[in-house]
């Protein structure tokens, strides 16, 4: 059936699955796509040692893990903007197809240098998945059932994101390592018949305007500077460092420029200039520093500082991602009741307080167990409200055709605060440890991160360690609430009273003549 624009495409939230009887479906499909990425990040982390041992290649394997996000993290936007111009669906198929296409390739590779190359391939398709099918969900859900349905979609997330090392290391004991790459593209292909057989796209005509490549390029290089230079590298000297810091500098200020008179641009400046949505992009690039900087501190912590195992490790992540879970279905009904700011305000002080819970358990690290469990947990519940808010903020503020370079603009900045963070925090600890440890001469640090290596060290060696790292890491934590705290205060900036949907207003619709109708075919 070709759905109206203005009705059958947007339903209302008393009547919405009566106008798709199929939606359900396309909605699976879509959660399968999430999904897929999702572990994707995580379940490659087993089978790292398998693949050394048949490869060597251990100086270079970090590369496996950068290049998939690099590639995944730069495109994000141009897939946000393609969105807009050519519909979500054609989009979002090309990203799965070179998606599974590189899972396979990755699965087949011979050597190395093979994999890294295939990884960058799946990651050029992964960009596509996450800023696509939130879009889409904008697209197909009023706001008040996106709040849910979004929500279901974090869920996902989360809990994918701690499948994939349970799954990695099952496959990769029991069938072999190339399976960590396979096992997604069945779901993947799945998803992509759902889409191409149950959505259907008529994009309006409008007045040709040309790609802006030039712009594309200048993010491309200016993002590709910035990642290189955070996610550091073994032997770069810090001027090597500064001189990729200052081009991604010189990058990014040039597309700036290019953007403010770009006739139809990549990123556009004059909307992320409004203050309701420049809260939302930067609150986004806070929560994705907070979210990866817990989730690669924490565990140091429990193996370094506790004395835990790799599973202990795994485990004290289980908290914030289970709050998490639960947190988004309360968000859901809270969105459209308190508004944006009020729920982003809760979660983020939620944030804050469990930040502080983190320093606790370094001050007294005898209850550090039970400081970091709730800690955790508070910090997943206040995560929950506070994403939601700023992804559907930013999507009732926009406009049909310009949510998907909104949308991607917000995935992007969560994912480039992720490596951007998590790369100052490492640097922190670098230095503290260096200057803690600097009397201490041929202690090895690694060797205090795993029970079965302890005896390398003497129990003085031992806790000269321990003690480095729990007062280095105390001092990460405290940068944490710091960010927590810049997080609140992008919370405050956002769109205050009721949300209400966009398309509830007088003249929505009329002002949107070129929409594209997602119809549901029954």
């Amino acid at each position: 059936m070709a759905a109206d624009a203005d009705s059958e495409a947007e339903p209302s939230a008393s009547s919405g699955e009566a106008h798709f009887p199929n939606r359900r479906i396309v909605t699976v499909a879509l959660m399968m796509a999430m999904a897929v990425a999702a572990m994707e990040q995580t379940v490659v982390s087993p089978a790292m040692p398998t693949i050394i041992a048949k490869f060597n290649g251990v100086e270079i394997y970090a590369l496996v893990f950068s290049a998939y996000l690099l590639a995944s993290t730069i495109t994000t936007p141009l897939y946000g903007k393609l969105a807009d111009r050519l519909g979500r669906k054609r989009v979002l198929l090309f990203g799965l197809g070179v998606f599974a296409l590189g899972s396979i390739l990755s699965g087949l590779s011979r050597s190395m240098p093979e994999l890294i190359a295939m990884r960058t391939l799946q990651g050029i398709g992964a960009g596509a998945v996450a800023p696509i099918v939130i879009t889409l969900l904008g697209d197909l859900y009023s706001l008040e059932e996106r709040a849910r349905v979004q929500g279901l979609f974090s869920a996902v997330w989360g809990i994918s994101s701690i499948a994939g090392p349970a799954l990695g290391g099952v496959l990769t004991d029991h069938l072999s390592w190339r399976w960590v790459f396979f096992v997604s593209v069945p779901f993947g292909l799945i998803s992509m018949v759902i889409l191409a057989t149950r959505v259907r796209e008529s994009v309006a005509e409008r007045e040709p305007k040309p790609l802006d490549w030039t712009g594309a390029a200048l993010l491309t290089g200016g993002t590709a500077a910035l990642l290189i230079a955070v996610l550091g590298g073994e032997g770069r000297s810090w001027e090597h460092e500064l001189l990729l810091l200052a081009l991604a500098a010189a990058l990014i200020a040039v597309f700036i420029r290019h953007e403010r008179r770009a006739s139809d641009p990549i990123l556009p400046i004059d909307l992320l200039a409004q203050p309701a949505i420049a809260a939302s992009i930067l609150g986004s690039f806070v929560i994705g520093g907070l979210l990866i900087g817990i989730d690669t501190y924490v565990p140091l912590f429990v193996q370094g500082v506790r004395g835990g195992s790799a599973t202990d490790a795994g485990r004290s992540i289980m908290p914030l991602f289970a709050a998490w879970s639960i947190s988004v279905f309360i968000a859901a009904k809270l969105v459209p009741q308190w508004g944006f700011r009020k729920t982003a305000v809760v979660g983020s002080v939620l944030i804050a307080l469990g930040s502080i819970g983190l320093v606790a358990g370094t001050i007294w690290p005898d209850s550090s167990r039970f400081a970091f469990l709730v800690g955790m947990g508070v910090i997943g519940l206040g995560m929950g409200p506070t994403s939601l808010s700023y992804i559907l903020g930013v999507q009732n503020s926009v406009p049909w055709e310009r949510r998907g370079a909104a949308t991607g603009a917000v995935i992007f900045s969560r994912m480039i605060g992720g490596a951007v963070i998590v790369g100052l925090l490492g640097a922190t600890l670098g230095h503290e440890l260096a200057w803690r440890l600097g009397g201490s001469s041929g202690v090895d640090v690694a060797a205090a991160l795993r029970p079965e290596t302890h005896a390398q060290l003497s129990p003085e060696q031992l806790d000269v360690v321990r003690l480095a790292m729990n007062a280095s890491l105390r001092d990460v934590f405290l940068q944490i609430v710091v960010l927590a705290a810049l997080g609140l205060g992008c919370a405050v900036r956002l769109a205050g009273g009721r949300a209400v949907d966009r398309r509830d207003l007088p003249g929505s619709h009329a002002e949107q003549p070129d929409r594209v109708a997602a119809a549901i075919e029954h």
